[in-house]
């Protein structure tokens, strides 16, 4: 399994504008081919908030890339949040079965 992450910040209000369109993002994320689900964090006090999607295979991770890069581009645009860092993982473990 493999990981991407965006971490977020900006004014309190962006923050609060990226934290409500979050119900828009994560339906369009669980429909891309590969992907394992996703969380979304956000630090309210420090004015920050972080993307976590998974991903099935590294090959679709990859190639949900360009969907990736235009959906940060519509967040920024429609909440004023501005990007600060892009990250790619293997998950090398999960949680724990129950």
């Amino acid at each position: 399994m493999f990981a991407r992450t965006s971490t977020w910040g900006g004014t309190t209000e962006a923050i609060d504008k990226w934290a409500a369109a979050v119900e828009t993002v994560r339906p369009f994320v669980a429909s891309l081919e590969g992907n394992a689900g996703a969380f979304f964090l956000v630090d309210a006090a420090g004015r920050r908030a972080l993307t976590l999607t998974l991903w099935k295979t590294e090959s679709a991770a990859l190639a949900s890339d360009a969907s990736a890069d235009q959906s940060r581009a519509r967040t920024i645009a429609a909440t004023g949040v501005e990007l600060l860092e892009r990250g790619q993982y293997e998950v090398i473990v999960g949680p724990a079965a129950t």
